[in-house]
């Protein structure tokens, strides 16, 4: 069983976030792992386990109109993570990043992949400086038992 093993998927440069729209945020990986891989669909699950996923976005804290929104999009289902803030409280409370952490069963029967986006409504473009989801291995594989 691992346990506590640690794949983090993340930005390589900085992303453009257009006003009212939802925007995926291309991630590349800084590891391997057996049980999770990145693919084009996104964050991928191969074994049934239990998973910690952590997200972060780093938002342009300059431009403080609107909301910053991001969420982990599961296809399909209700996403794993969701939050709307207003960009002035964001930015005064923690410099404009987002943290967010959750938990579930993921893998080939369950829920199989994770897409990061982002949405804000400034009235023009923010960037995303950075941003990532780092997947912690609970339990893999799960066993009920």
């Amino acid at each position: 069983m691992a346990t506590g093993d640690e794949i983090r998927f993340a930005t390589v440069q900085p992303v453009a976030s257009a006003n009212r729209r939802l925007t995926p945020i291309e991630l590349e990986s800084s590891g391997g792992s057996p049980h999770v891989h990145l693919a084009q669909e996104g964050v991928l699950f191969d074994t049934d386990g239990w998973y910690e996923v952590l997200l972060r976005v780093d938002w342009d804290s300059t431009i403080t109109t609107g909301t910053r929104f991001s969420h982990t999009k599961i296809p399909g289902q209700e996403p794993l993570h969701s939050e709307a803030i207003n960009a002035l409280v964001l930015a005064q409370l923690s410099q404009g990043r987002q943290l967010l952490r959750g938990n579930s069963l993921f893998g080939p029967d369950r829920t199989t992949s994770l897409v990061l986006e982002v949405w804000q409504d400034s009235g023009e473009l923010v960037k995303v400086s950075y941003a990532e989801l780092v997947v912690r291995e609970l339990c893999v594989p799960w066993s009920a038992a």
